[in-house]
């Protein structure tokens, strides 16, 4: 009896134990099997977020790309995928060789990526024309994964500087200087030729400088990043004029050399502002020979001009209403017309044509009518007013007079609202207060074939001139320069100021300040909307880069199978 119960106990237990282990077996199974889940969904994961941060590496690797294809080819802006919707507004001629158009669904391989990772763009260019800027839409995709950013890609140009010059000299031709003097002076400017201007004590410029020639500083403060190409074996890269007892302040310096600006190559000036006249004549204004504009504070201009017959020569309406008919009617000399400041546009005021068969060219006995004359009666003028009574007019700058009768000239002032860039066949004038209505809406791009002056007379009867503001990016293709510096010396007379919110750039420097009385203590302030935007259709440099002003992420535009979303 007793082998037979301890028989039953041992199989009863050996039964518990055999429950146990199967348990214990199952316990340790559902481990093993959460433990591989969690491993792999962890693998996957790891995976995927390493594709995700991938994915938008792949397409900053499409920012890249674009712009080395535009730095090898400007004309790359014109390319693009007329299909793609980011591109719906713009004008472009499909470049189905670049697989990062997406043509058929393609994507581009980003190099060293061993074919994980492409991308794709789109481009904007229905802005291009007018203030240089290309959007692009660049998608990265590794794996699953896609990511899209847009960025805002900018030219650059002349407006990234407060202060631009070619030649730190007075424009040779002033003094009748050899060609030879068109020369660096860092590239062995021989001292006959004019002596180069130097930034003087008082002047303060707050903005980004860059010169092509070796600069010369006394007493100055530069308050932003300064650049030349000049770079001496040590010392500072730049000189100071003789007689010069103060080093001027260099607010940003380069590290490597104590006070000193900082090394950049040279940025090359176009030689016309021709182009201009083409933009105009798309939607702007051409007016012919000497042209006052004077801006209206509630978005027009009156414009006088009287040589002008048609302000759209060829177009099916060549007199547009928009631009008025300054040129017609009895009195041509009269008030002008006020028409409105044109939207994004441009304005160019040519030389009157020499072709009788010129739309606006000069016909038989037309001198007359426009009485080519100055105030006073003199022979010389323009019939607009310039020169003023018993003024001595500036002496002819490589033959051209100023106030020249039939010189494609702007006089301009006022107040404006709205953007627009202003560009003269031969020279601006600045000739009174040029301001915005709105200082962070309102844009104005002023640009002169030859000289930009600010307009100072020098007549009999005359006060001294009183301190000037214009809100304007300048560019001119000879100088930026104020008129008669040199035919007055009042001792202790104190200079009023010029003042200048915007940008200026010129071939040659121009003299702003020499004697006390007979110029301007320079007050020069940097437009800070001038790094991402620009006046309509201002020129560019001989050589371009793309740089990116802003980017954003977007939601992903496209797939990973390359349909858009």
């Amino acid at each position: 009896m007793r082998k037979q119960l301890r028989m039953m106990i041992e199989e009863r237990d050996s039964g518990v134990a055999l429950i146990l282990v199967i348990g214990i077996g199952a316990l340790v199974g559902a481990l093993l099997t959460t433990a591989i889940v969690i491993a792999v969904s962890s693998t996957r994961h790891a995976r995927d977020d390493a594709d995700w941060q991938g994915a938008l590496a792949a397409a900053y690797a499409g920012v890249e790309e674009y712009q080395s294809r535009l730095a090898a080819d400007p004309s790359y802006v014109l390319q693009g995928n007329s299909a793609a919707p980011f591109t719906a507004a713009s004008t472009v001629v499909d470049d189905a060789t670049n697989p990062a158009f997406g043509f058929a669904g393609s994507w581009a391989t980003v190099p060293g990526s061993d074919g994980t990772a492409s991308f794709r763009y789109e481009v904007d260019s229905s802005t291009y024309a007018m203030d240089g800027t290309l959007r692009l839409r660049s998608t990265g995709r590794v794996g699953t994964e896609t990511r899209t950013i847009v960025t805002d890609l900018r030219q650059s140009d002349f407006l990234a500087y407060l202060y631009f010059t070619d030649y730190e000299i007075e424009d040779p031709a002033i003094y009748g200087r050899s060609s030879s003097c068109v020369k660096h002076a860092w590239a062995g400017r021989t001292s006959t030729c004019a002596t180069a201007i130097a930034f003087s004590g008082g002047d303060e410029i707050r903005g980004q400088v860059h010169s092509n020639d070796t600069i010369y500083a006394c007493q100055a403060t530069f308050h932003g990043r300064v650049t030349t190409p000049y770079n001496p074996g040590s010392g500072p890269r730049y000189l100071r004029p003789s007689g010069c007892g103060s080093t001027p302040d260099f607010r940003v310096k380069d590290p490597a050399r104590n006070n000193s600006p900082s090394l950049m190559g040279v940025l090359g000036m176009p030689e016309t502002n021709s182009e201009i006249r083409t933009a105009a004549l798309d939607g702007g204004c051409l007016y012919t020979g000497p042209t006052t504009i004077t801006f209206n504070s509630g978005g027009t201009m009156t414009v006088r001009s009287p040589w002008t017959k048609q302000t759209r020569p060829g177009a099916a309406n060549p007199t547009p209403s928009e631009c008025g008919l300054p040129g017609t009617g009895t009195n041509r000399l009269g008030p002008g017309v006020t028409v409105p400041v044109p939207d994004r546009g441009a304005v160019y005021v040519q030389n009157v044509p020499a072709s009788s068969s010129d739309p606006n060219g000069r016909l038989a006995g037309e001198a007359d009518a426009t009485n080519c004359r100055g105030a006073d009666g003199r022979t010389t003028g323009n019939g607009l007013g310039y020169p003023a009574n018993n003024e001595t007019a500036p002496a002819a700058i490589d033959g051209v007079a100023a106030y020249g009768c039939r010189n494609g000239d702007i006089f301009v002032q006022g107040t404006l609202r709205g953007e627009v860039t202003l560009a003269a066949e031969n020279y601006v004038y600045v000739v009174g207060n040029t301001r915005y209505a709105d200082r962070d809406r309102d844009m104005l791009g002023l640009i002169g074939n030859n000289m930009v002056w600010v307009y100072n007379p020098v007549i009999s009867s005359r006060t001294r001139p009183t301190s000037l503001t214009i809100d304007a990016a300048i560019l001119s293709l000879r100088s930026f320069t104020v008129q008669n510096t040199v035919t007055e010396n009042a001792s202790g007379y104190s200079s009023p100021t010029l003042t200048v919110r915007g940008s200026i750039a010129q071939r040659f420097r121009g003299v702003v300040f020499r004697n006390p009385g007979s110029g301007y203590i320079k007050d020069y302030q940097y437009d800070p909307r001038l790094l991402h935007r620009s006046p309509p259709h201002f020129l560019n440099p001989v050589s371009i880069a793309y740089g990116v002003t802003t980017w954003i992420e977007t939601p992903p535009a496209i797939d990973a199978n390359g349909a858009f979303r």
